[in-house]
């Protein structure tokens, strides 16, 4: 019995700590999206979650920390994303096109998340670079994450390779890493200059599809 109530005691404790981090976490996302990752400060966010800044720093242990953790949000959705639109095409140019189309969408549902997506990688590079004794777990999450995004990009294009539905005479992450880098590319100024994209009488959706189409004929096999 007694060894029941200390389970139950602990499992308490448990939901108690994993409420406050998630009221923590809202608080700073709130602060983040309105404000911008430079004019937050921890006393700000302690404040909008009605916390003491002491209990704050018991779960995350700076304001760096607290905007990695809503970037794992931001890739846990990326993810999902791209496993849905890959799942519904068959291995090849249409699949890995698919790829670009998830990122798209996400970006068109989710603006403030991929550019905290993005302001992560700008803002803190070193996450990349250290070595893992030196990570805190939530740049563990976040690199683990990182790396299952990568994984799948490129499970996608070996699987191309495999079936020889793209071009043999370009190494496929040459390929991978054009098409990531064009894509970002291209989102991004879609979302930051959307105004003057709608003042041209362009349409987002339809450049997209235009540049995806050019890609998508650049990588097919050539003939020999």
């Amino acid at each position: 019995m007694e060894s029941n109530k200390k389970e139950e005691k602990i499992s308490r404790k448990e939901r108690e700590a994993q409420l406050r981090r998630q009221i923590i976490l809202e608080a700073a996302e709130k602060l983040f999206l309105s404000k911008g990752y430079e004019e937050t400060t921890m006393d700000e966010i302690a404040l909008e979650a009605e916390f003491s800044k002491g209990t704050v720093y018991k779960y995350f242990i700076s304001k760096d920390e607290l905007y990695i953790a809503i970037g794992i949000k931001a890739y846990q959705l990326i993810i999902r994303y791209t496993r849905e639109f890959a799942e519904k095409e068959n291995p090849g140019i249409k699949q890995i096109m698919s790829v670009g189309y998830a990122y798209y969408e996400f970006t068109k549902d989710f603006p403030a998340y991929a550019n905290i997506f993005h302001d992560i990688a700008s803002k803190l590079p070193d996450i990349a670079t250290k070595t893992e004794v030196n990570l805190t777990k939530i740049e563990k999450d976040y690199l683990k994450l990182s790396n299952t995004y990568r994984d799948i990009f490129i499970k996608i294009l070996t699987d191309t390779v495999k079936i020889k539905a793209i071009r043999s005479d370009k190494n496929p992450f040459l390929i991978g890493y054009i098409l990531s880098t064009l894509t970002n590319g291209l989102v991004n100024d879609l979302m930051q200059n959307k105004n003057f994209i709608d003042r041209l009488g362009f349409n987002s959706d339809e450049i997209i599809d235009f540049v995806f189409e050019i890609l998508g004929e650049g990588l097919s096999p050539r003939e020999i």
